[in-house]
């Protein structure tokens, strides 16, 4: 259902219920006021690995090992043709120097220089396809008003000091690397035909990503190779065994640099635990109001094991110190602050400036830089009524 953020703080507030904290020997109640929207810090973190029948992202990162799509889109403008250009530069395959490594899964693979006709970019009503095998550098303005399509086997590399401007569009089946200082911006769009892992990204990136449609596999949802887990896509009742251990060496660096606790209060649960903090919830406060801060049981990000809840579950969290930093800084550890404050009615739960959730730092910083939160970027954001 739709709530203002202010209402549901108010409903929060509002709320007295007697509570306890949680010691390692039993669970009690908490109180309302400490409670996540669909994390309740006082829930347990199961030990058992029983519950796991899928594995398929066990890794923590925004990768997915899908097999790639061999097709792009065929364009009917004209192709242009190689030469020299000034900000688009190449690199020999025949010397070391020439291997480039986008993404990680690409870190071997030698690529050709290609150089396109034109110096500042792509016309319109023209398309320019880096084809399987070929690099394109870019490291200086290079404007898109056509189409820039990169192949599957292809690489497209904008350098410190490039820009690449899409005010048209952009098709990439290939990889594509943003060195820090480099920029990806304009008002066109870019079609991800594959996964977001093809994004290797440390520069600037705030021009609108098109993504791929939600695939099931196993009964899991993946947009992208992001596993997607929310009001409309849930998990199967056995996935998860535990903590995934990228996302607890990310928050043990944020402790270290951040110099503040950044403990993980809350951090796998199993679809069995979900399920009795729900039913609790609903008979608190009954299951219209729960449903805005309490997951389905199946529906928890906690069950990915890709998200936690750090320190403490209550909404002045966010006026800390440590709040603050985490805010600021989480998605420098490739973590986003899952449930935003201003997004309450695309994700369908109160704000949680404690709940993180893993992508990756290169997936992490795309969603940062793009102001959006996770249904909005994916392109499922669906308004909660």
């Amino acid at each position: 259902m739709r709530k203002s953020a202010l209402f549901l703080a108010a409903v929060i507030t509002a709320s007295a219920l007697t509570g306890c904290t949680e010691t390692s020997e039993h669970i009690s109640v908490p109180k309302l006021s400490h409670m996540s929207s669909e994390s309740e810090s006082e829930a347990p973190v199961s030990s058992d690995t029983s519950h796991s029948t899928d594995t398929s992202d066990s890794s923590g990162a925004a990768a997915s090992s899908d097999t790639k799509s061999s097709s792009t889109s065929e364009s009917t403008s004209s192709t242009l043709n190689a030469s020299s250009s000034s900000s688009v530069k190449s690199s020999s395959s025949k010397t070391a120097s020439s291997t480039k490594k986008l993404p990680e899964k690409s870190s071997s693979k030698v690529y050709t220089s290609f150089e396109p006709e034109l110096k500042d970019g792509v016309p319109e009503g023209e398309t320019l396809t880096v084809p399987s095998g070929s690099m394109l550098e870019i490291d200086g303005d290079f404007r898109v008003e056509g189409t820039l399509d990169c192949s599957e086997g292809g690489l497209v590399v904008v350098k410190d000091g490039g820009r690449l401007q899409l005010d048209g569009n952009a098709v990439l089946n290939g990889c594509m690397r943003i060195d820090e200082g480099g920029e990806v911006c304009g008002d066109g769009v870019l079609k991800l035909v594959n996964n977001f892992d093809d994004i290797d990204c440390k520069g600037g990136f705030t021009a609108k990503i098109d993504p791929p449609a939600p695939i099931e596999k196993n009964g899991v949802t993946y947009v992208g190779g992001i596993l997607l887990v929310n009001k409309q896509y849930a998990l199967p009742k056995k996935y998860g065994s535990g903590l995934d251990p990228e996302l607890q060496a990310a928050v043990e660096e944020m402790r270290k640099a951040s110099g503040f606790t950044m403990r993980i209060s809350s951090g796998f649960r199993s679809y069995t635990e979900q399920e009795w903090w729900y039913n609790y919830w609903c008979s608190v406060d009954g299951e219209e109001i729960a449903s805005t801060y309490s997951a389905l049981p199946g529906h928890s990000e906690h069950q990915t094991g890709l998200a936690a809840d750090i320190t403490r579950s209550e909404l002045d969290y966010a006026d800390t110190p440590e709040g603050k930093w985490l805010a600021a800084h989480s998605w420098e550890y490739g973590l986003i602050i899952r449930y935003p404050q201003d997004k309450v009615d695309k994700t369908g739960y109160i704000y949680e400036p404690w709940h993180v959730r893993y992508l990756g730092k290169s997936t992490a910083k795309l969603v940062h830089d793009s102001g959006l939160c996770l249904e909005e970027f994916l392109g499922v954001c669906e308004e909660s009524e």
